[in-house]
């Protein structure tokens, strides 16, 4: 199946996480992705807390991952771990598979300072295998990550997001950066219109790979966090589009 995963972006402590892994383990190849930076989950705070929430409802068939923003991004990319996230990512199931297995770094150069190259590829090395690392790629970015391909270093995913974090939907999708690494595609996925954007990524992913895709925005509810009825209206119609192809 082309669109193997399915990333659901944002939740947090607003989120009932025993009725969000209970709606994840209906539906079909999700991922739950949570954001954490050092104003979000700082050690004390009600994210930090809702993270242990989360991880003791958690299953091995629903994967987890965290997505670094601000401060926590840099200081992983400097090879310098804040003792909660070092927390988060010890931990395990009861068969040893890590929580949160798959790790995102959100940086954006000239936003966040540019990583030094040998200290990031020593730092991701050091969390695999057990971890897997998704970059964001984006014109800001895109030399640096060239350069970490040309490296040897095996990048699990790369998330095409044009408008970084903004929401905005191109009016094309951009093709695999790499032949040999998993695409996946955020910017203005919502319930609404998953199936017209699928449509676009399938126009240039090319015939037999796989790719994913990631929202967050447009899944928020009224009072702006995450609404797990629009969660599931999005993941259902991806879902439909993906069995509809299951044989393209």
């Amino acid at each position: 199946m082309r669109l193997n995963r399915i990333v659901l972006s944002g939740a947090n402590e607003y989120t009932d996480a025993e009725a969000l892994i209970s709606l994840c383990g209906k539906l079909s190849f999700v991922e739950i992705g949570i954001q954490v930076s050092g104003d979000k989950a700082f050690f004390g705070s009600a994210r930090y807390w809702w993270i242990h929430t989360l991880v003791h409802y958690s299953s091995p068939k629903i994967p987890l991952a965290l997505h670094l923003n601000k401060n926590w991004v840099e200081d992983f990319c400097a090879g310098k771990l804040p003792p909660e996230l070092e927390t988060f990512l010890k931990f395990r199931h009861h068969n040893g598979k890590p929580v949160f297995e798959r790790i995102q770094l959100n940086f954006k150069i000239g936003r966040e300072k540019t990583p030094d190259m040998d200290t990031l590829l020593a730092t991701m090395r050091r969390y695999q295998p057990g971890h897997k690392f998704i970059l964001s790629y984006n014109d800001s970015n895109k030399e640096f990550i060239r350069q970490i391909y040309k490296s040897g270093f095996a990048i699990d995913a790369l998330l095409h997001d044009s408008s970084f974090g903004e929401g905005i939907s191109p009016a094309q999708r951009a093709a695999p950066i790499f032949a040999d690494v998993y695409q996946g595609y955020a910017g203005g996925l919502s319930p609404d219109n998953v199936t017209d954007e699928l449509d676009k990524i399938n126009a240039v992913v090319p015939r037999g790979k796989r790719f994913f895709i990631d929202a967050e925005g447009k899944l928020k509810g009224e009072d702006g966090h995450l609404s797990l009825a629009k969660c599931e209206k999005f993941v259902s119609k991806a879902s439909f589009w993906a069995y509809e192809r299951l044989f393209d």
